[in-house]
């Protein structure tokens, strides 16, 4: 060795060499920058020398993985996607200049990381590409035939992964490879056989919010285009053969549905559901109640084949296989029993995978098993970092895409935690040892002091998991389970020593029908383990929910979890400094004022008591649970107050923000024309006019397809009402200023009233700041028509398609969905009655005047029924009109809107006729009765002059998509406004 290696021998380290010395001190008399330059020299030659002793002990290796999944990260970080050539040559390049450079330590070793984050980047790219999954573009129905692939139970039925061998729906012109269907009832056919089934599909969701879990790309990595339900029974079919891949599982599924019968058989209640979780990794049936009680209490994690079952299964086996070996000396003395066990807990582990479904989740626990296994075989430490290392990357680099999941984001935080802090403890421990510190003798100290290392190491372990995944669980579910420590301890003695062992022995046991004993052992000890949950789960409470943190936060945590975690130096605490800066950012995580779906049926408007108010006219509840938990908000969808009272009509909703804006939700085309007066905010699934946006912002049919769901954050010292220059005006202080409907300045003989009109119950009253507020008395009864349909004149595509797709199955629920609500119905009326319909509760005074003039007009050729709000109910229960009726409806709906359209250019001239006398008797005139001043003519801009009000001006935008689109996000064509 070398006099000046720093690297220590037996303890003891050499001094350095004199003239490192030498370098190192300073003259006393040197410049305060010659003593700086020598301090930086100084830090730098002991920072590698530690980075020295660190790879020496090969934890340089450790950061290969992370590199990886870096790349991985950032492939999917990208606005657009990338080219495959581009990334392979960028890999390729990186690697022939680590092996150009392998000589100089320093610059290879950088370069080496460089090519690992190239590497996982080109991986997820090629995988991207290899998958190619075909997505179904748009909601249809229609008959799905193929070939069961899969099947999973849930509460009442199965979800069945079926191979499409075709699809027969209307205007589809990309058929999905796969789809998931949810089918009623116990009589569903297996794995391998042929099926026809009448479906409603559609493709994945995007997130629920930006920034949120993305189910779409979670279904085009598991090869799934579309999802859905069937309508009835499933009919089996002749199909021919079934795929290799589908016959080569038929035999493992019959084996699972075998082992799902003998424990269903054996045990009742919520236990064979946990012991089937347990077993065959199908937790379907299990009671809501029970997995909210898993949840709170921190042991939901039990009911996922993950590492924890895989490592009971294995080192079970493991230890019984050697422990019977060593009992014939001749094999203990002379043979490896070592290695035997460890083959005979490999091979049983890989059919536990089999049996467990060989979901993503085992398949990550199997090979990080089998690593551990096969060290043993090489005669290398089965249980050490550099295993979890070689595990991460073995998984990342087969299937890239789980970086993004929780449960390997999860599972190898918990491991690397438990190894990293075992490994610690583990070296304090030979420290001590070396030291030759004596400890008690005795049976009693013996058995105390190892009753207090199983129950410490029962809390340790708590502890080192918690601090691994409670950042991924509040990211993800934005929940924590704070006694998760205590119901661990409690109940994973009985999954440790009574329930896994007991259910290995029940599994090898069935072929002889011998189950039922460690079967009813199995089912004491899940019912004691339900007992710990439910206890624990009620003195949690609703405590551990949290606001979502934002990425940034968490990506902080987890550089500084990782650098704690693979160094062993003193230089590992540097890591502490970004775990505690992510935990601080997490506490002020961001908190948009205002969420838009990604269908435009139902926003969130943040009030002023800090919560969201659901402002829809049909709530989604699975949209509203996951809006409420991200924002750390413990109340149900379901409870009164969540859902804004009151504010809709048939057309639309509307809502306030905190400064008193209005937020239009327009479900119907009838309310553009006054929400586009009215609101600051448009929000509707329908194409809205361009010339709204010279009026208000705007979020419609053509805005949502591009971004998804949105997330607004009102910008501070921008108020949200009308924007001068922006097509937006004020409420003028003379009433003789009103604005009429069409924009124009209204007769002096419309004014009656400047008194707000009086709403109907239920109702949110006109915007004060609205002009339109005159023309009827305050004592009018806002009013709705029955029209005796349910259609609307003219509609988009895709709300023309549900609504007929719905309609040839009867499904009534479907349509309610798609969009075709009683709001609609004004649709095939006389355009003096459509405009009526937005009258209730939106403020149009003529609306409500002339519907109150109609009815009360005599000779009119058809009565005009005024019915109160809450009649508006009931326009949901009128049935559909026969199709050639209803087109013949909506082509007289057509030419209606025409003679609107024209009646309305003419009240217009009227308008503009008025305002130029109003100006002639305003000039100023001499004595002389000659005009003075000309009269001023100020002409109105062009529409081409006048710019659209941009959301941005007014908030703050978050969208879950880019423009630009991936492969799983929905498809969505440009148009004019993106050029």
């Amino acid at each position: 060795m070398a006099e000046s290696d720093p690297h220590p021998i037996e303890g003891v380290r050499d001094p350095p060499a004199p003239d490192f010395a030498r370098r190192w001190q300073a003259p006393a008399d040197a410049r305060f920058a010659a003593r700086l330059a020598d301090r930086l020299d100084l830090l730098r030659l002991g920072i590698g020398a530690w980075l020295e002793r660190e790879i020496e002990a090969g934890r340089g290796f450790l950061w290969l993985p992370v590199a990886f999944g870096v790349g991985s990260l950032l492939y999917f970080a990208l606005p657009s996607e990338p080219s495959a050539v581009a990334l392979s040559l960028l890999a390729l390049v990186l690697w022939g200049m680590a092996w150009a450079g392998r000589r100089r330590a320093g610059l290879v070793r950088l370069v080496l990381l460089l090519a690992m984050v190239a590497t996982g980047a080109t991986a997820s790219k090629l995988r991207t590409d290899a998958l190619a999954t075909r997505v179904l573009e748009r909601q249809v129905t229609g008959t799905v035939t193929g070939w069961v692939e899969a099947r999973k139970a849930r509460r009442g039925g199965y979800r069945l992964t079926i191979l499409v061998a075709g699809l027969d729906a209307r205007r589809i012109t990309t058929i999905p490879q796969r789809v998931t269907v949810t089918v009623r009832g116990r009589d569903v056919p297996k794995v391998g056989e042929g099926i026809s089934a009448l479906a409603r599909l559609r493709p994945a969701s995007g997130p629920v919010l930006p920034g949120g879990y993305d189910f779409a790309r979670d279904s085009f990595y598991r090869g799934v285009g579309a999802t859905g339900f069937a309508y009835g029974k499933v009919k089996r079919v002749d199909l021919g053969p079934a795929p290799l891949s589908i016959r080569l599982r038929a035999p493992l599924e019959d084996i699972r549905e075998a082992i799902r019968a003998r424990i269903d058989a054996s045990l009742t209640g919520e236990s064979r559901y946990v012991a089937t979780a347990l077993i065959i990794g199908d937790a379907g049936g299990l009671s809501e109640k029970t997995e909210d009680e898993l949840r709170l209490s921190g042991l939901a994690h039990i009911l996922s084949v993950s590492g924890l079952h895989m490592a009971l299964v294995s080192g079970a086996i493991y230890w019984t296989v050697r422990a019977g070996l060593a009992l014939v000396p001749a094999l203990a003395l002379r043979r490896p029993i070592k290695k035997w066990a460890a083959i005979a807990a490999l091979l049983l582990s890989g059919f536990y995978l089999l049996i467990s479904g060989l979901d993503v989740a085992a398949q990550r626990s199997f090979v990080m098993t089998s690593i551990a296994f096969l060290a043993i075989l090489a005669d290398r430490r089965a249980i050490s970092m550099r295993n979890v290392a070689l595990a991460g990357l073995v998984v990342l680099a087969v299937t890239p895409e789980s970086i993004l999941s929780a449960s390997f984001q999860m599972s190898f935080a918990a491991t690397v935690a438990l190894v990293a802090g075992f490994e610690l403890m583990a070296e304090r421990h030979r420290r001590r040892l070396a030291t030759n510190a004596s400890l008690p003798r005795g049976r009693a100290a013996l058995l105390s002091r190892r009753l207090l290392l199983f129950g410490g190491g029962m809390v340790v372990t708590s502890l080192l998991g918690g601090l691994g995944t409670t950042p991924f669980a509040l990211y993800h579910f934005q929940r924590m389970a704070p006694l998760s420590i205590l119901a661990n301890v409690a109940a994973m003695p009985l999954t440790d020593f009574l329930v896994m062992p007991a259910a290995l022995i029940a599994v090898l046991l069935m072929p002889f029908g011998l189950e039922a004993p460690p079967l009813a052992i199995v089912g004491w000890g899940i019912d004691g383990m339900l007992v710990v949950a439910a206890k624990v789960s009620e003195w949690s409470g609703q405590s551990g929910g949290a606001a979502m943190p934002s990425a940034t936060a968490l990506l902080i945590f987890i550089a500084g979890f990782a650098w704690l975690a693979l160094w062993r130096e003193r230089w590992r605490l540097a890591g502490l400094a970004p775990m505690v800066l992510g935990a601080a950012l997490a506490l002020y995580p961001a908190r948009p004022g205002l969420l838009v779906s990604a269908d435009g049926r139902q926003i969130a408007l943040r009030g002023e008591d800090g919560r969201y108010s659901i402002v829809a006219r049909k709530q989604d509840r699975f949209v509203t649970d996951i809006w409420l938990r991200s924002d750390g908000d413990p109340r149900d969808a379901a409870l009164p107050g969540v859902v804004q009272a009151g504010g809709c009509d048939a057309s639309g909703c509307v809502g306030r923000l905190p400064d008193g804006g209005l937020v239009a939700l327009a479900l119907d085309r009838s309310a553009f024309e006054e929400d586009c007066r009215r609101a600051v905010l448009i929000v509707s699934p329908l194409a809205v006019p361009a010339s709204c946006g010279l009026h208000t912002a705007v979020l419609d049919r053509h805005a949502l397809n591009r971004a998804g769901s949105i997330a607004l954050i009102q910008r501070e010292g921008i108020l949200s009402g009308p924007v001068e220059g922006l097509g937006n005006s004020a409420a003028p202080e003379d009433p003789a200023k009103a604005i009429a409907p069409n924009g124009l300045t209204a007769p002096d003989e419309a004014i009656a009233s400047n008194a707000p009109i009086a709403p109907a119950d239920g109702f949110l009253p006109a915007d004060p700041r609205s002009s339109n507020t005159a023309a009827v008395s305050a004592t009018a009864e806002a009013v709705i028509l029955d029209t005796g349909t349910a259609r609307p004149p003219a509609r988009d595509d895709e709300t023309e398609s549900r609504a007929a797709d719905a309609a040839d199955v009867g499904d009534l629920a479907a349509a309610e969905a798609s969009g075709t609500d009683a709001g609609a119905a004004a649709g095939a009326l006389p355009p003096d009655r459509q405009r009526s319909v937005i009258a209730l509760g939106r403020g149009d005074p003529e609306a409500l005047a002339s519907v109150v003039e109609g009815a009360s007009r005599p000779g009119a050729a058809e009565p005009v029924p005024v019915l109160s709000a809450p009649a508006q109910t009931e326009l949901s229960d009128v049935p559909e009109a026969d199709p050639p009726e209803r087109y013949a409806r909506e082509r007289l709906a057509r030419e209606r809107n025409a003679e609107a359209r024209d009646a309305e250019q003419r009240y217009a001239d009227q308008g503009d006729a008025k305002e130029n006398a109003l100006q002639d008797r305003e000039v100023e005139r001499s004595a002389d009765d000659e005009d003075v001043l000309p009269p001023t003519v100020v002409e109105a801009p062009s529409q081409s002059e006048l710019r659209p009000v941009q959301l941005a001006d007014r908030f703050e935008v978050l969208t879950a998509y880019a423009p630009v689109r991936r492969p799983w996000m929905p498809r969505y064509e440009p148009g004019p406004d993106d050029q």
